[in-house]
């Protein structure tokens, strides 16, 4: 028995010396499990790295171990479905398993693979809640500014008909009277200026809020924010969402390799299957 024979029935938990013994319809079939079992727990692997230092950035130790950590897991699991016996409630069970942990990875596979499309996303959707944000801020604020310049505007006029005579105490001067008024009207026009000056900051605090979201936006968003991000961005493009449809369905099925190859063989008996029945 060769090296690679012996590392893949380590892999399945079978015995070499057992393995020997066995038909080699038996230990192809052996081998066929052991290679499909490498597929999931390699791209969780992977997957599980990236994410731990991508989107949580933790340090590159910690991302190793939890790598380590997610590949022990699926194994495991894998593990357990390669050894559960046949029967049809035994099969559903070991399906409906594979197909949730199936839809788990190839949706966290593909939060690596569409990283800086959902990070555009995710700085799209902070943008659009900004600008409403701001939007109603500027309306409001600029509501104030058109009422305080009707009211400066007016006591301005009030002022002046007081000055020539035309309205109020019916006297040309610029006596009490006027200068009262003309103060007041100082002071409204000083309040304007004040509302425009802070129209005005309204502006730069949007820009400046527009600046930072663009890094603080995807630096803040958890995964439950990046699933839907992407769920956006295909929705609103056709070609993005066949990409994502194509590259969901090859990993569903790398990751449900397992399972796949498992009910394959199932149905056929080797002759070592034979004999164990027998006996």
């Amino acid at each position: 028995m060769n090296i690679t024979t012996k590392y893949l029935c380590h892999v399945v938990g079978e015995e070499p010396t057992r393995v020997e013994r066995w038909h080699l319809s038996t230990v192809k079939r052996m081998k066929a499990y052991a290679i499909a079992l490498h597929i999931p727990v390699t791209l969780w692997t992977i997957t599980g790295y990236v994410l731990a230092s991508q989107i949580f950035e933790l340090d590159r130790e910690a991302s190793i171990l939890v790598a380590i950590l997610c590949a022990g897991l699926i194994y495991m699991v894998e593990r357990l479905v390669l050894a559960t016996p046949k029967g049809e409630f035994v099969n559903f069970g070991r399906l409906t398993i594979g197909i949730v942990m199936a839809v788990i990875g190839a949706c966290t596979v593909d939060l690596v693979l569409f990283d800086k499309e959902i990070s555009r996303q995710l700085r799209e959707i902070e943008g659009i809640r900004i600008t409403e944000k701001y939007e109603k801020l500027w309306d409001s604020q600029g509501q104030i500014v058109a009422n305080k310049k009707l009211d400066w505007f007016k006591a301005q006029d009030a002022s002046n008909c007081e000055a020539n005579g035309t309205c109020g105490s019916k006297v040309r001067s610029v006596g009490p009277v006027y200068r009262e008024l003309s103060r007041q009207a100082k002071i409204l026009r000083e309040e304007y200026f004040s509302a425009q000056r802070r129209l005005e900051e309204i502006s730069k605090e949007k820009s400046l809020e527009l600046l930072e979201t663009s890094t603080n936006a995807v630096k803040e968003a958890g995964l439950l924010a990046r699933v839907e991000a992407l769920h956006q961005y295909v929705a609103n493009n056709t070609a993005a969402l066949i990409a994502w449809i194509l590259f969901f369905s090859l990993i569903l099925f790398f990751e449900l390799i397992v399972v796949v190859v498992k009910i394959v063989f199932q149905g056929k008996e080797t002759v070592d299957d034979q004999i164990d029945r027998y006996r």
